[in-house]
């Protein structure tokens, strides 16, 4: 019987595949010269603050108020050079609860545990593949798209 034990509150998810598969593409120093050059990454930090204050007569309490601080890191490599460039990206997503529980959980900005408590923490990485032949690029994997939403 297979265990899989994970620490209460975290979501990790790791794709060990497309890493090796891109190691395989970049033999030498002269392919990865793009690849690395014109990689770049951005950390943004969020403040997130939910407060429900429930008035109906039958609710079972009066608010929901969650708080966390989350980092999302955004690296995306260049492409390797040749006719057709590799490359991958990579999105990590961590949050920590600065506030939340003692019966005031169930915003849905914090996963629950097992016991119904907010997570004290949690993230995951996303990765995605890209491929670039001419002015096309094809991914594959876990990406967020940009929204033009004011």
């Amino acid at each position: 019987m297979h265990n899989n034990k994970k620490r209460s509150g975290q979501r990790y998810h790791h794709a060990a595949a497309p890493t090796l598969a891109l190691s395989l593409l970049l033999p030498g120093a002269a392919v990865q010269a793009e690849f690395l050059d014109d990689a770049k990454g951005t950390l943004t930090l969020r403040n997130f603050y939910i407060h429900r204050n429930f008035v109906d007569d039958s609710a079972t309490r009066s608010k929901a108020e969650e708080w966390t601080q989350s980092f999302i890191f955004d690296l995306q490599s260049g492409y390797t050079e040749g006719p057709v460039g590799f490359g991958i990206d990579m999105l990590g997503l961590w949050s920590v609860k600065l506030d939340g529980g003692r019966g005031t959980s169930g915003t849905q900005l914090l996963p629950v545990d097992k016991d119904g408590d907010p997570a004290d923490q949690f993230g995951r990485l996303a990765l995605a593949g890209k491929l670039r032949f001419s002015k096309t690029e094809v991914k594959a994997g876990e990406w967020s798209p940009v929204l033009p939403i004011l």
